[in-house]
This record gives structure tokens, C-alpha cells and sequence, in this order.
């Protein structure tokens, strides 16, 4: 295995433990942990961007981890719900419901393009938190957004963006 697929590898192992310091972060700080779990936040979607770089730039062909990268990005999406609700900003009723019904979508439709979707409601709800209890850190997050956009440009209008509507569509064809 080459030393760039090696990084990408760890990369995307850490980010899957990113994930349980955020729900950590709310069972110790609750709402006081809003900027910690924020930082931590950025870091995981920083990961995201660069294990999938460097796992490409390795040329390598895709191993268990590369494949299963997906867990990670949505134990950091559950982190940040867990931390939502465990901290009340979120109810718990709601998280149960959005569980609940997130995980009959999955095992009908077994879709990435789905999964992409559903992990990107605990993002929206911890950026409108931000905005609502720490705007400085909301802004941060919306500039960091627009920062990992335009590094990962041209790829993300022409491959992301598409991937995720043609995956999207097929659900509809089922």
C-alpha cells in the first residue's frame, strides 16, 4: 500500500472517532461544547475532503476502508445529531422519528445518494444552531463551506453534485 493511501486510510479511521468526541462533547460540555463540537466538525468535513484527495493521488486501487468511507462521514453526521439532542437543541422526539424513518429509507433504498442526504440534516441543524447561539461560529462554518467548495472545484459541480441527483433520481425509478 502506498504512503498517500496510508494517510487517506487513517484520515477516514479518524474521522469515524471524530464522530463519538462530538456525542462525548455532549454528554460532558452540553451546550457549552457548541464551539468545541463546531472545530471538531470542520476538522471531520477537512478529512472528508483531503483522505479522498490523497486516496485518489495514491493511484491505489479502493480497499475495505476506501469503500467504507461512507460510515464515517455518518458516524459524525449521528455524532452531531446525538450531541443536538443530548444537549436540547433538538428534542428527542424528533431525533427518534428522524431515525426511525432514515433507517426504513436506507434498507428500502439502499442508496448512497440517500445516505449523503439523511447525514446532511444533522449538518444543516448544527449550522442553524451555530448561526442562532454562536453566529461568529456559524460564519466560520458557512466560510469553511465555501472554502472546501471551491478547493474541491471543478470536482464538485462536475462529479458530487451530479452523482448525488442521478442517485437521487434512481430512487424515484424503484
Amino acid at each position: 500500500m502506498s504512503f498517500l493511501k496510508t494517510i487517506a486510510n487513517i484520515l477516514t479511521i479518524f474521522r469515524f472517532f471524530i464522530g463519538f468526541i462530538i456525542a462525548f462533547i455532549g454528554n460532558t460540555q452540553k451546550k457549552l461544547g457548541l464551539k468545541a463540537v463546531i472545530i471538531w466538525l470542520l476538522n471531520a468535513w477537512l478529512t472528508d475532503i483531503l483522505d479522498g484527495f490523497l486516496a485518489r493521488a495514491s493511484k491505489a486501487p479502493e480497499d475495505w476502508i476506501g469503500k467504507h468511507d461512507l460510515y464515517a462521514d455518518m458516524t459524525v453526521s449521528l455524532g452531531v445529531l446525538y450531541y443536538l439532542t443530548y444537549s436540547g437543541f433538538i428534542s428527542i422526539k424528533f431525533t427518534f422519528l428522524f431515525l426511525i424513518i432514515s433507517m426504513i429509507l436506507l434498507w428500502y433504498f439502499k442508496s448512497k445518494s440517500l445516505a449523503d442526504g439523511i447525514q446532511a440534516i444533522p449538518y444543516g441543524l448544527i449550522i442553524y444552531t451555530s448561526f442562532k447561539n454562536e453566529p461568529s461560529y456559524g460564519f466560520l462554518i458557512l466560510v469553511y463551506l465555501i472554502f472546501l467548495i471551491i478547493i474541491t472545484w471543478p470536482r464538485f459541480p462536475k462529479q458530487k453534485v451530479p452523482e448525488f441527483i442521478n442517485g437521487i433520481k434512481e430512487l424515484f425509478k424503484k
